[in-house]
């Protein structure tokens, strides 16, 4: 055998070792990296969902308890409101007597803690989705492994890009108060560009015009969450906020006609600052204007806690039932497993902190047969107390009657 044709096998072996090595190694290191995406989406999900619902008030608290985030969030504050304040010395306006640099600490933190979960989750969904795709590639019957590899790797990119959006949400919504905070201080920096005539371009107006709309957007967010879950307190802060609202998009339109009114919209949003930071947000609209806005008729929010509550127990009733079927539990179990399955679908009720009243009041199984006699009573009538009213199901004792 000559030289070339012992060095192609040599080759050919070295290259098959090398694809054994690498297929041994991916056969440990996938279900692994499967089993950890799997709970990692999962649990993502679900907690945004549950944050979603219940906004936590101090989001971001895991990533202030180490020194070198609070110190970067620090850094990145003072820059900020030192960019807002030249921005007002150069448009002629007084500072706020305030600039919440708490509060804008607390969305820093908020924010790269969300950020840093996301990043974590797509980077554990890439080496996921590499490792099958490798494995794939290593083994025979490829079309079936890429089914059963691939496919549920790209289910755990759309749990996190779910999960993204979610958490979003719910960061603005715990946070509303430093969201608003936040918000309009952007704003005020934007409006420094639009004034310098030589700096001025239709990309710092569309930067102008989102930083007006992300405040607006704060406002309702802070109308809703940011203050109290009172259904009256709710709609007096959002007509409120409406006007307000209202006004910074007239001032943005008075800014697309005339370039020097942004002076105006500058003192707006440092009112709102002022307000903030005196923690009167109804001060910055006259109660004339309030009432205006609040003889309108006002919507009823859509029972979010409810629906989800619902979607949940379905989900957590069609997990039970997949689960009896693994189990091999017959038909005729059901019934002995009927509170184990009552008790799992009032999970999702009691997280959510929204129980329907059909499961808080359970319905009554006797009914009380209505005397034509005894019309005239008051008990009877539906004006009486629940104890009058159950009182008629009790026997009378003899010589009653």
């Amino acid at each position: 055998m000559d030289v070339p044709h012992r060095l192609a096998l040599s080759n050919q072996r070295g290259i098959l070792e090398l694809k054994e090595t690498v297929l041994g190694f991916l056969k440990v290191f996938y279900p692994a990296i499967f089993a950890l995406s799997a709970v990692a989406a999962g649990s993502t999900v679900l907690a945004g969902v549950v944050l979603l619902v219940r906004p936590a008030m101090t989001p971001g608290r895991l990533i202030s308890l180490f020194s070198i985030p609070c110190g970067r969030a620090d850094v990145r504050v003072r820059a900020l409101v030192h960019e807002a304040g030249g921005a007002l010395n150069r448009l002629g306006i007084q500072h706020p007597a305030k600039w919440g640099e708490f509060e804008l600490k607390v969305w820093v933190l908020a924010e790269r803690g969300r950020r840093s979960v996301s990043l974590s989750l797509h980077l554990l969904c890439l080496i996921t989705i590499c490792a099958g795709g490798l494995l794939t590639v290593l083994v025979d019957r490829r079309w079936d492994m890429a089914t059963e590899l691939l496919l549920p790797s790209y289910a755990f990119v759309l749990c996190t890009v779910l999960y993204a959006r979610i958490d979003l949400v719910a960061t603005r919504r715990g946070s509303a108060s430093a969201y608003l905070q936040w918000a309009a201080v952007s704003a005020l920096v934007a409006c420094q560009v639009q004034r310098c005539g030589n700096q001025v371009t239709s990309s710092t107006t569309v930067q102008l015009s989102r930083k007006v709309e992300t405040v607006c957007d704060a406002l309702t967010t802070y109308s809703q969450f940011g203050v109290s879950g009172s259904p009256v307190v709710r709609s007096v802060l959002l007509n409120s906020c409406a006007v307000i609202s209202r006004r910074l998009e007239s001032g943005l339109v008075a800014c697309l006609c005339d370039r020097s009114r942004v002076s105006d919209l500058a003192e707006q949003v440092v009112e709102l600052i002022d307000a903030l930071a005196r923690q009167e947000p109804l001060s910055v609209v006259s109660p004339e204007g309030v009432e205006s806005v609040g003889s309108a008729p006002v919507e009823m929010p859509i029972p979010w806690r409810i629906i989800i509550g619902h979607f949940l127990v379905f989900l957590s009733g069609v997990g039970l039932i997949l689960c009896f079927v693994s189990l091999g539990v017959g038909v005729e179990y059901l019934t002995l497993l009927a509170p184990l399955m009552y008790l799992v679908i009032q999970i999702p009720f009691l997280v959510t902190g929204k129980v329907p009243d059909a499961l808080r009041h359970p319905p009554r199984l006797t009914v009380p047969f209505a005397d034509p006699g005894s019309e005239s009573e008051p008990s009877i009538s539906g004006a009486g107390t629940t104890e009058d009213r159950s009182s008629t199901l009790m026997p009378l004792p003899p010589g009653h009657g």
